[in-house]
């Protein structure tokens, strides 16, 4: 990756940047906890990434759909990771693992391709707004009230903070832009009940999970990063 790449995401205000012991400031204490793509052993991105133009003004959503079983700790979400990764790159013939984010029943956000490149989530739309999965197939049930909380409310105002995405997106589900049955009838018919508001307003300013500001990339890339982190889930 050339040095006119974008920052990582731990280059965003407020956040420590890779190999810095600092806490987090007011800035990431609004913000769910993420674990990086290092983090969850993610493969390396294969070919050139593009970036984003920021801020997007749009937020997808997603279920998995397989794995289907949510994944309740970190061996389970990161092994379902590392398996979609797997299956979109070597079934689908993708570049990478295609959301931006997975949200887990753990309590955590993992990084997919992050804020700053393109995905393969949402075909046509890409490049207009961020994908968001939840693990599991939410055809029959819904994900759990924290998951929900920080997709409806918590990512997104941790990004439009940062500037990532506009004040006014909009949030939708998959099948409002592509054929398909996802995110699961029971996710999609909850998410038409979410009245549009500015996320800004219902940021807890509680710190949401562990401080992985101690992660240390070993590449200015981040789809290619490996690192050690000292905070455990």
């Amino acid at each position: 990756i050339s040095a006119e790449a974008p920052p990582s995401p731990w280059g965003i205000p407020g956040l420590a940047q890779p190999g810095h012991s600092q806490p987090w400031t007011s800035f990431s204490a609004g913000c769910p906890a993420i674990h990086p793509r290092c983090r969850w052993g993610a493969a390396p991105y294969r070919g050139s990434p593009r970036s984003l133009q920021l801020p997007l003004g749009f937020l997808y959503v997603h279920h998995t759909y397989i794995p289907a079983p949510p994944c309740t700790d970190f061996a389970h979400c990161a092994a379902d990771m590392r398996s979609m990764q797997h299956f979109h790159q070597d079934t689908r013939g993708w570049d990478d693992i295609g959301y931006s984010f997975v949200i887990g029943s753990d309590g955590y956000v993992y990084e997919g391709r992050g804020w700053h490149w393109v995905g393969a989530h949402t075909l046509g739309h890409n490049s207009r707004g961020f994908g968001v999965a939840f693990v599991g197939n939410y055809t029959a049930e819904l994900p759990t009230e924290a998951a929900l909380r920080t997709v409806q409310d918590v990512l997104p105002g941790c990004a439009v903070r940062a500037g990532f995405l506009r004040p006014d997106y909009t949030l939708l589900g998959h099948r409002q832009l592509v054929r398909t049955d996802c995110p699961g009838d029971a996710l999609f018919n909850l998410l038409r009940t979410w009245p549009p508001r500015s996320p800004l307003q219902s940021i807890d300013s509680g710190n949401l999970g562990p401080d992985f500001s101690r992660s240390t990339c070993n590449s200015p890339c981040p789809l290619s990063c490996s690192c050690t982190i000292s905070a455990q889930p």
